[in-house]
Order: structure tokens, then C-alpha cells, then sequence
């Protein structure tokens, strides 16, 4: 901003340049006119091409991989940040009030806090510093296509490793800290006491009472990070110059690449429905009084 996609195309065009050009993509036409042209392109699948960061190329074809480079970065790390982070949390509220109780919910508590950059930056330098010859950028080395199927997982899984674990320590803080709160206020209800009253195991009330009723609110917070996540990897992934979703997006607004910006927003829109619809289907299955 500001602008239009002529000035990306046309820094130095004259006037009248760019006034054919903009007839061209319709930005002549009223605010109406464009909003349906923009929905019954988007919804033939018709994003147009790449404006500057890879010029004439279709926007399907620049995404794509990117989009499949991101899906196993956030997959990854939020697969392993829910299974980490709830098994802290679970034990944390456990053990509520002792030293496990303290010094995991201080850990968490500081890199829930921390800015996602910030952690990166350190883990990038303290990596750079102390192992020189690990991966700090990309997501395969330049010798990739010489190596074998093993040679090529493993070069991928070193390059993940950071970006990962940036990812990974900012994210677990979360589930960690929303399951010990879930389940504490599960712990003190009249029917936690009854079911030790009875005489069952410690370790049964816990897995066969406590969790199942904390589920719904992690199950939620899990969803609306996970949309979150698809979007706000971008800075790990700008650090990193990992060549994702996120990295495309900066690289598109550094290019005022108008069209891929678009195609950028939409996919990161539906994967936060997606994962809210994912959730609502859990809840009915966790809780019954939704189903009423």
C-alpha cells in the first residue's frame, strides 16, 4: 500500500499504461463487478499467475509446494506439541502445588510469553555458534538430489529440526498451560471426590474421570491454534528461510504480488474452518450436553 497490481507490474509505465492495464484485470470496474468476478474465479479455481515473485507462473503452481512444506513443518511440530503439552498439563494439575507443579508451569509460562521470533533468533544464533555445520536455512541442502531415499529423509529431517523446535516450544506452552487449567477445575467437582471416596486408583480417576471432561476446552484451544499455527509460522519460517507458506506470504507482500497474496489468505482462512468444524465434531463426541 498503497497501489494497485499496475504499479508492481509497471513502476515506470506512464499513466495511460497503466490505465489499459488496469481495463485488462478489471480494476476500472465498480467495487460490485469485481467482488463477483473475484468469486466466480475463486470458486473455478482461476487465482490468475504470479505478478513478481515468479512471474507468469500460475498461483496454483507457486503454492503448492510451499503449502506441502508448511503442512509437514506445522504437522509436525503440532503433533508433537498436543501429545507433550497435554501429558505436562495432565501431570502438572496432578501434582498441583508441588515442585514438578512449579517449575514446569514457570518453564511454560516464560515461552508462553515470548514472541515466536524471539525464541528463533536465540535458537538460530545458539545453533550457528555451536554447531556450524547444522542446517540453519531451507528445507533441503544443496547436494539433495545426489543423495539416496534415506540420504534425502534425513537431510530434510536435519533442516525440520530447528524450525520445528522453535515451532514446538512456543506452541506446547499453550496446551500445556490451557490442559493443567482444564483440569484442575475438573479435579475439584463433587464427582472427582465421590470417585476416590470409592476407593478407585489414583491413575484411573485421572485417565477414566478427570481427562475425558477436560478434553472439550483443550480440544477447542487445539483447534483455534492450529489455524493459527498455518498463519503464524510465517516468522519461523522468514528466520529459518524455510520456503513454506509463510516465507511465500512475506515474499508476496515484499513483491505487492496481489494475486498470490490472495490465494495466500484464502488457504490460511480454510484451514482455520477446517479446524474448527474438526473441533465441533469432537465436542459431540466429548461432550453430550452439546448434542443437546
Amino acid at each position: 500500500m498503497p497501489g494497485d497490481v499496475t504499479g508492481a507490474l509497471l513502476k515506470h509505465a506512464t499513466p495511460e499504461t497503466r490505465d489499459i492495464l488496469r481495463d485488462m484485470y478489471g480494476l476500472n470496474d465498480s467495487l460490485t463487478t469485481q467482488y463477483v468476478l473475484y468469486m466466480k474465479n475463486t470458486l473455478t479455481g482461476e487465482f490468475g499467475k504470479s505478478v513478481t515473485v515468479q512471474p507468469g507462473i500460475d498461483v496454483g503452481e507457486v503454492i503448492w509446494p510451499k503449502l506441502m512444506n508448511t503442512l509437514v513443518l506445522v504437522g509436525t511440530g503440532t503433533v508433537i506439541s498436543i501429545l507433550v503439552g497435554v501429558y505436562f498439563g495432565r501431570e502438572a494439575a496432578w501434582r498441583r502445588g508441588k515442585p514438578f507443579d512449579k517449575v514446569s508451569g514457570s518453564f511454560f509460562l516464560v515461552f508462553y510469553c515470548m514472541p515466536t521470533f524471539l525464541f528463533a533468533l536465540v535458537l538460530l544464533m545458539l545453533a550457528a555458534h555451536y554447531f556450524p555445520t547444522w542446517p540453519v536455512k531451507g528445507d533441503v541442502g544443496d547436494n539433495y538430489a545426489n543423495l539416496d531415499l534415506l540420504g534425502k529423509l534425513a537431510d530434510r529431517i536435519q533442516h525440520l529440526l530447528l524450525p520445528v523446535s522453535a515451532l514446538v516450544v512456543e506452541t506446547i506452552a499453550t496446551f500445556s498451560i490451557i490442559t493443567r487449567s482444564s483440569l484442575i477445575d475438573v479435579l475439584t467437582e463433587d464427582y472427582m471426590t465421590t470417585a476416590v471416596a470409592k476407593g478407585l486408583k489414583s491413575r484411573r480417576v485421572l485417565k477414566g474421570h478427570a481427562m475425558p471432561n477436560a478434553m472439550p476446552a483443550v480440544v477447542t484451544v487445539v483447534a483455534i491454534n492450529v489455524g493459527w499455527v498455518l498463519s503464524g509460522s510465517i516468522m519461523i519460517e522468514i528466520i529459518f528461510s524455510y520456503p513454506g507458506l509463510g516465507y511465500l506470504t512475506w515474499e508476496a507482500v515484499q513483491g505487492r504480488d496481489w494475486f498470490l497474496l490472495q490465494a495466500a489468505f484464502m488457504l490460511e482462512i480454510f484451514a482455520v474452518l477446517i479446524a474448527n468444524f474438526v473441533a465441533d465434531m469432537m465436542l459431540f463426541k466429548l461432550d453430550p450436553r452439546v448434542k443437546a
